[in-house]
């Protein structure tokens, strides 16, 4: 893991407070959890300098050497 592949940088990141940027945020990688805590389902939270192995560039901070995109399943609907 480089130094900035965090979540505060990742593509899937929405942050809390001023510009949706804020120190801690959801991560929407995958469709909103259904716990006990939250019945009708949720998006984790997380601190921006949180990580995993499900990261990538966020679309804003791409340097034109990075310009190559990974295919989704989602891209085809």
């Amino acid at each position: 893991m480089r130094r900035g592949d965090n979540c505060y940088t990742c593509r899937f990141w929405l942050g809390h407070g001023v510009r949706e940027r804020g120190p801690k945020g959801n991560c929407r990688r995958f469709p909103p959890v259904v716990t006990d805590r939250s019945p009708a389902g949720s998006f984790p939270i997380t601190n921006f300098t949180d990580w995993c192995g499900e990261w990538q560039r966020h679309g804003g901070l791409r340097d034109s050497a990075d310009a190559v995109e990974e295919a989704t399943l989602y891209d085809q609907l």
